[in-house]
């Protein structure tokens, strides 16, 4: 394993997000219009760090040479911490938030769960709420595809990194060539946000700082908000119904946004997509129809409700437009199966996946069929594409390891001090990338102990990679190969 090419490209990643850091500086220079201390501090100090420390490690370290396999597993997970630790640097310096909560808030902002410990947030500083939604929107897509794709170096080995982050049991492909790919899925990323913002602040008349960090928190399915009640704080129908929209499109496979510019047809008839609008179209339904019966006045009323919740829960968003903890049970086990589906696979959502919950009913149906007629010969297939033995393989280990994890990680959190519906969920939450969960944490983090929040920040990036990217490295073969 060659560590200069590990510890290179971790470098050249670190500066990029160093130089990012502009935009949250130029946010707070407009707010005050001169370099105040505040400004020095939060953004210039951190942002030159992160720079100098990405530089030290690209020129010092650095080699050039081709990402093999095991480079890859090292570069992505060791990336996604360093990249949340460096970009954790203005909530401390800010004395916004302690070291640790700062590294939780940074991991839950790049993995896209959103999951806060921050309380109050009208009163925290407008370019610090900017940075937290921005480092959403750099992760959705992912840290390491954004920087194959504007990035020389990581071309041809970029196909390494891409397969360990692309989130999904298959890594798809617009194009051969891993770089273009990459631009095209970020271009495609760009546009929808650019729609989301100019139909946040024309249609739903969203001032224009809210109508972006709303769009960098929903593409990403993150659901970051500048305001302490979510969505909720808008009390804004268009809004919420924009937002739903953009939720929806963002838990798709990107790969079928390009498919809609050229064959619309493949579109409607993806299985995966088919089964992703049916399972949330009999979620809205139960939802509305409980809310309905026991809480809300009107089908229309609980229709709102109830639809952007599933929603937001299903493709992991974790935005809220009501206190949902208060709902009847049954509405509240839809909301936590869904975290645990999630979107489709090549989305930004995370959790299980859409993909991978279709194939194993397919699979549980062929066992089956295999028992009735022993010897007849079966061959799973999505659509008409068969699906090899290693897919599946690899889709039924991550279910058993996802699950596994989801377990210990629960029964960890219940020995902290947690109940079991606060542990079960926040683990879920955090596993799945969703959010916010139920009980003590259906609103904030910050009551969770230090080392359940060790914990949660383990499953949020653990879950963000997928499993086994992480995994890997937590085995002694690993790293005696």
């Amino acid at each position: 394993m060659d560590k200069k090419i590990i510890f290179g490209s971790i470098g050249s990643i670190l500066k990029y997000i160093g130089i990012l850091m502009i935009v949250p500086l130029a946010a707070a220079w407009y707010e005050e219009r001169v370099l105040s201390l505040f400004i020095i501090k939060t953004w210039l100090v951190p942002l030159l760090i992160t720079t100098s420390a990405g530089v030290i490690l690209e020129r010092k370290m650095g080699a050039k040479g081709v990402i093999k396999r095991r480079e890859g597993f090292v570069i992505v997970a060791l990336g996604w911490l360093a990249v949340a630790f460096f970009g954790s640097l203005p909530y401390v310096f800010s004395t916004t938030l302690g070291p640790l909560d700062a590294f939780f808030e940074s991991m839950s902002g790049f993995t896209t769960t959103g999951s806060t410990v921050m309380l109050n947030l009208e009163q925290v500083d407008r370019s610090i709420l900017l940075w937290r939604s921005f480092t959403q929107w750099i992760g959705g897509m992912g840290v390491i595809l954004l920087f194959i794709a504007i990035l020389p170096t990581f071309g041809i080995a970029g196909s390494q990194l891409f397969d360990r982050e692309f989130p999904g049991p298959m890594s798809e492909r617009i194009r051969p060539r891993v770089q273009v790919t990459a631009r095209m899925l970020w271009s495609i990323y760009l546009v929808l946000t650019g729609a989301e913002i100019l139909a946040l602040f024309y249609a739903a008349k969203m001032p224009l700082y809210h109508a972006f960090c709303t769009a960098f928190c929903t593409m990403p399915t993150g659901g970051f908000s500048p305001l302490t009640n979510s969505i909720a704080g808008y009390a804004n129908p268009i809004a919420e119904l924009i937002i739903a929209v953009f939720m929806f499109l963002a838990g798709m496979n990107f790969i079928l946004h390009y498919s809609l510019l050229r064959k619309p047809g493949r579109v409607i008839a993806n299985k995966e997509f088919q089964v992703y609008c049916l399972l949330l179209l009999a979620a809205i339904s139960i939802i509305t129809a409980d809310l309905y019966i026991h809480k809300f006045a009107s089908i229309q009323e609980a229709f709102r409700y109830g639809g952007f919740q599933a929603i937001s829960f299903m493709t992991t968003s974790g935005f809220t437009t009501t206190n949902f903890d208060a709902w009847s049970h049954l509405s509240k086990i839809i909301l936590f199966s869904l975290m645990f589906i999630g979107a489709c696979g090549g989305s930004t959502g995370g959790s299980i996946k859409v993909i991978r919950i279709y194939v194993l009913l397919k699979y549980f149906k062929q066992r089956i069929r295999k028992i009735l007629y022993p010897h007849a010969i079966f061959v799973l297939k999505t659509g008409k594409k068969p699906i090899s033995d290693d897919i599946i393989q690899g889709i039924i280990a991550f279910f058993i390891s996802y699950i596994l994890i989801f377990a210990v990680c629960s029964i960890t959190m219940t020995a902290v001090g947690f109940d079991m519906v606060s542990a079960a969920s926040s683990v879920a939450a955090t596993l799945g990338n969703v959010g916010p969960g139920f009980g003590l944490v259906s609103a904030n983090y910050a009551s969770v102990p230090i080392l359940g929040k060790l914990i949660l920040s383990f499953c949020m990036w653990a879950g963000r990679l997928e499993l086994f990217t992480v995994l890997v490295l937590l085995t002694p073969a690993f790293w005696k190969g």
